[in-house]
């Protein structure tokens, strides 16, 4: 009958979440970030005042998700009876989850009622020292906890003998894995439903991975259950208010279905249990491969914009910009992606964002399954197949960075025609058995006849970055004539990146002249008047939304309406 007491606690767990976060809704329907950030991973854009209202939820999912976890679980712990030593494990578990939340909250309050969150520095040392807290309470309070154990007892047995040699290494392992998965949640925590969803694979994995210890020889295996299927059931129950959406800020008009947020608060409490149920059941390196999203997250938000940036904006060199004394922005940098933390790559190419999250979660199910598949495995070999492919999916999934990152200027379509129209492309120029290695993003309104020169023939299909390919594009309609669309091309270069091409400047002072001869005004035509539009709407712009040089142009950006 355990199982099905534990399939109730899971399904009232989620229950409670789901009325919990309604009603924080309602009680708390103003509690919502005034923080401006125009976003990590587009630091060279400034927002020069264009920013337009976006929809701010209220940051109340993360408390909701808490206080049902800890409601549940001590609930549950009363009802299944749990022996002392079963209570003080349950207890750390809550007690680290309440801990990191905590941390979260203090961010999210900082972020409503000072517009701007904790500093990162202090945001890390508040989660390591929650992690390293309750590995503390884990080492003085259990028996469990004083036993080391393989691999580790295996490679350092000699050290382990010293006294306190193993509460130390605990503590540093327990404050590592705990700050940077909760942190990698925090990370992920980028789009309505993305981060929830991931968890709720990872959180299901390891209670299938913990039911191998329900027996009486391990009397700790009805508590990490409890930990494990409370974090799925109160995500479960969270998400039907935070289902993900094709919202944008900028573009579309899909509804936004989400109504509340889990903010900094759920992030990293969802993220702190996962972290304590992977180490109480000592399968913190299994935590690698069922999470392997949130490793990725937090791999390219480290080594993207903390390290490679850094580097290479003190020792790089970009040889064609070295005549030029203008700031060159790190999106002309040999980065691995477009923007960091890596949905933000995706998001930037114009992918849906409704697909984007459910292809996350298939990633993120896939990363689990092998995961479970590895534990239960009857053979070796077939177990070491399953870490291998753990391996091979994250390459795969890395490597996509650098592959969507280049794009090229050709002919579409690619078999010869009588007049073939320029288009822009991402990827590799080639086909594999069939298999395009390139996607289409648009095509322009000039036709390969504005090609003058054999250079400009061989500039075709290489490989280059998008803002060289946007100056190439805003040429070729220019010389076809088609000003507006040669306008919507180069005013999608930002003005930082427009500044290392001083040929652009050139084009668009004739491209003022031109258009005004064409209007037949009396005075000239700006191109700031050009772009004037509607009154900008002030308030908050969610990073992903800022002016997107990576979106097709729209047909509506290249008519003639803009021209007053």
């Amino acid at each position: 009958m355990v199982p099905v007491w534990l399939l109730l606690m899971f399904v009232a767990c989620g229950l409670l979440t789901l009325v919990l976060s309604w009603v924080a809704k309602l009680l708390f329907p103003k509690f919502r970030s005034g923080e401006f950030k125009p976003g990590p991973h587009r630091s060279d854009l400034p927002a020069s005042g264009r920013e337009i209202k976006t929809i701010e939820l209220p940051l109340v999912g993360g408390p909701a998700i808490t206080l049902a976890i800890i409601a549940t679980g001590i609930g549950a712990g009363l009802f299944f009876k749990l022996s002392s030593e079963q209570w003080t494990l349950l207890l750390i578990g809550l007690g680290a989850t309440f801990g990191f939340m905590v941390v979260g909250f203090i961010d999210d309050w900082c972020k409503v009622h000072a517009n701007e969150g904790i500093s990162e520095r202090a945001k890390f040392a508040g989660v390591l020292f929650v992690s390293m807290a309750a590995a503390l309470f884990y080492y003085l309070l259990t028996q469990h906890g004083r036993e080391p154990y393989s691999p580790y007892l295996d490679i350092l047995r000699p050290i382990f003998d010293l006294p306190f040699t193993w509460l130390i290494f605990l503590m540093l392992m327990t404050g590592l894995i705990g700050s940077v998965t909760s942190i990698s949640v925090d990370f992920s925590d980028g789009l309505d439903g993305l981060a929830g969803g991931l968890v709720f694979s990872a959180a299901l994995a390891f209670a299938i991975i913990i039911t191998s210890l329900l027996n009486p020889k391990h009397p700790a295996g009805i508590v990490l259950e409890i930990l494990a299927l409370l974090c799925a059931g109160s995500v479960l129950g969270y998400l039907p208010l935070n289902w993900p959406s094709s919202w944008a800020a900028r573009r579309g008009s899909a509804r936004r279905r989400a109504k509340i947020i889990m903010g900094d608060s759920g992030a990293l409490g969802l993220g702190g249990i996962l972290a304590m149920v992977a180490i109480l059941s000592r399968n913190e390196i299994l935590l690698l491969m069922i999470g392997g999203v949130f490793v990725l997250e937090g791999l390219s938000a480290l080594i993207s914009a903390k390290v490679m940036t850094r580097f290479f904006r003190k020792n790089l060199q970009v040889l064609r910009f070295t005549s030029q004394r203008e700031f060159v922005p790190h999106t002309e940098f040999p980065l691995p992606f477009l923007a960091t933390p890596l949905h933000h790559h995706f998001d930037l190419l114009g992918w849906d964002r409704r697909r984007l999250v459910y292809g996350a979660w298939a990633l993120g199910a896939c990363f689990a399954s092998l995961g479970v598949l590895s534990v239960f495995a009857p053979e070796t070999w077939e177990r070491y197949l399953g870490r291998g492919l753990v391996i091979i999916l994250a390459w795969f999934i890395w490597s996509s960075g650098s592959y969507t990152r280049r794009y090229f200027v050709g002919k579409h379509p690619a078999e010869r025609t009588r007049r073939r129209r320029l288009a822009l492309y991402y990827g590799y120029p080639f086909r594999l058995m069939g298999m395009r290695l390139y996607h289409l993003v648009e095509i322009i309104e000039a036709n390969e006849d504005v090609i003058e020169t054999p250079a400009e023939e061989l500039a075709l299909w290489q490989r280059m970055n998008i803002y060289d390919a946007r100056a190439m594009l805003g040429l070729y309609c220019y010389r076809a004539g088609y000003y507006p669309a040669a306008l919507a091309q180069w005013t999608r270069i930002p003005e930082k990146n427009r500044m290392l091409r001083p040929d652009i400047a050139h084009l668009l002072e004739e491209l003022d002249a031109r258009l005004a001869l064409e209007k037949q005004e009396t005075q000239p035509i700006r191109r700031d008047q050009i772009l004037r539009q509607e009154p900008v709407i002030m308030g908050n712009l969610a990073p992903a939304d800022l002016p997107n040089p990576h979106e097709p142009v729209r047909s509506e950006e290249t008519i003639d309406r803009r021209v007053r």
